[in-house]
């Protein structure tokens, strides 16, 4: 009966320490982690018990494959009614066990880029090893800085095709074992944006695996027409893990005869009464306004004039100064212009005064 009732008191230690002892661990659920960050664990015991010789694990675990990276044990401490705040310092030292080539055996590394679930488990070796908590947390180790694109540069008219496109490597280095690239070329039609391109058309030219932080365009494949957008993209990756993309940027290769029409051609000059239809050649707006206030914006709004739902209407603002403007917007990479189509084009002070202009598109 003794022994009986000595293991039932056993149970209930274990399961009041259970209850009585909880575990908060503090890592960011998205971000850049280092390994010491994950030994910040809050302990908190609402008993009147202390509990002796103490120990913390933790396993780390990537979230989709399910595979152990690591496993960790702390030293031994004690555990005093109330709260203890538990860190990398406090709990030396550490023994790691690396169940992955991933892992950085760094003391100070990064966790590699990744989706992982992180099981902490705080043991009581002074009463018949006492599971005292345990607490399982799943995060996202995420760099500072995706790829940056470098050239060509967004927006960028080029004389000649683009023998080489250039990016900058996520930030920090460390926090990779071995970066490779995938990037992404695609044309964007008229009236697409350049992220839905990349999104949603078959891509001009990709190639994937790139250990080098640039690509020398092969003279063998397709060529860049003038005139035409192309989107562009780099995607990151750690071995296969996905280690972030950059943004999308746009470039062409410009058509010397449309650019001299585009460059020779007058700017419009906006007017409060309705005018003659002119002629625009090309995607570049080009309109004179004089601003008589203070105002530092506008808002514009072109409208197909057959479009009688205005469901196709593009609106934005553009910077002005006092007095004379000569604004130029490329409206092509916004809005689909239909070739002999009337367009509105209307700017809006901040009185609510209209200044209009009428204008037939001309393609080339």
């Amino acid at each position: 009966m003794k022994k009986i009732f000595f293991t039932a008191v056993l149970i209930g230690l274990k399961l009041a320490a259970t209850a009585q002892v909880t575990l908060q661990a503090a890592i960011p659920t998205v971000g850049l982690i280092q390994k010491n960050q994950l030994w910040n664990v809050l302990l908190v015991n609402s008993s009147n018990i202390a509990y002796n010789d103490c120990r913390l694990t933790i396993v780390l675990r990537d979230r989709l494959s399910g595979q152990e990276i690591f496993t960790a044990t702390s030293t031994l401490f004690n555990i005093t009614r109330g709260a203890k705040q538990l860190n990398v310092n406090t709990l030396n030292p550490v023994q790691y066990n690396y169940l992955s080539g991933t892992a950085n055996n760094n003391l100070q590394g990064f966790i590699p880029a990744g989706s992982y679930t992180i099981c902490y488990s705080l043991i009581g070796f002074a009463i018949k090893d006492i599971g005292l908590a345990e607490e399982c947390i799943p995060f996202d180790a995420e760099p500072l800085s995706p790829p940056l694109l470098i050239f060509p540069a967004d927006s960028a008219v080029l004389e000649n095709a683009p023998a080489q496109f250039t990016w900058m490597p996520p930030t920090p280095a460390a926090m990779f074992n071995r970066l490779q690239y995938d990037i992404l070329i695609t044309e964007i039609p008229q009236g697409q944006k350049a992220d839905e391109a990349i999104q949603q058309n078959l891509p001009f030219y990709n190639e994937g695996s790139l250990g080098t932080n640039f690509l020398n365009y092969p003279g063998t494949v397709s060529t860049f027409e003038k005139n035409k957008w192309y989107a562009w993209q780099v995607v990151a990756r750690d071995e296969r893990a996905y280690a972030g993309k950059s943004e999308v940027w746009v470039f062409k290769i410009k058509d010397s005869a449309i650019e001299k029409i585009v460059q020779q051609a007058p700017y419009i000059k906006l007017s409060t009464k309705s005018g003659e239809v002119t002629t625009q050649y090309g995607e570049i707006l080009k309109i004179e306004y004089y601003n008589f206030l203070s105002d530092s914006t506008a808002m514009v709004t072109i409208k197909n004039l057959a479009d009688k739902s205005n469901k196709h209407n593009l609106s934005f603002e553009i910077p002005i100064k006092s007095g004379q403007n000569f604004l130029d917007y490329n409206i092509g990479k916004k809005m689909k212009l239909e070739e002999a189509g009337i367009y509105e084009v209307v700017l809006t002070n901040s009185r609510g005064e209209r200044h209009t202009m009428t204008f037939k598109y001309q393609k080339n």
